[in-house]
């Protein structure tokens, strides 16, 4: 059902100084930008082969917000390539994983994505990725 781990999203307050971490650790900005709903910015960066997904808040009150303010900088999601993105949805929620998005919707660079509650994924932010 899932391939491998596409990404890891990291929430940060300072989109520019993570760029910047990671950029000093040897990884490469792949692309930026904001949220469909102009909530988020977000970045794309290779470390190696492996993607990690910066993510900042650009609005005060939203779940990101949120998140930092009540947990602090870290560890998001982890986000999983799967195909056939709403068949796996299906599957998942036969399996009786509860599921933030309900059907796919469009993410980041193009792709479609789709979150499960992390009390189904113990305690962890699980996001599916197809890659369209």
């Amino acid at each position: 059902m899932f391939n491998k781990v596409h990404h890891i999203g990291i929430a940060v307050k300072d989109m520019d100084a993570a760029i910047a971490l990671y950029e000093k650790a040897g990884a490469k900005l792949l692309a930026r930008e904001t949220s469909r709903d102009g909530a988020t910015d977000l970045a794309m960066l290779d470390l190696g082969g492996d993607l990690i997904e910066p993510i900042s808040p650009l609005k005060r009150g939203t779940a990101l917000d949120k998140f930092i303010r009540e947990r602090g900088e870290g560890l998001h999601h982890v986000a999983y390539d799967v195909k056939n993105i709403d068949g796996v949805i299906a599957d998942l929620k036969a399996q009786g994983f509860e599921m933030i998005d309900e059907k796919s919707r469009p993410g980041f660079g193009g792709h479609l994505v789709a979150f499960i509650q992390p009390k189904s994924s113990m305690g962890t932010l699980w996001e599916l990725v197809e890659d369209i």
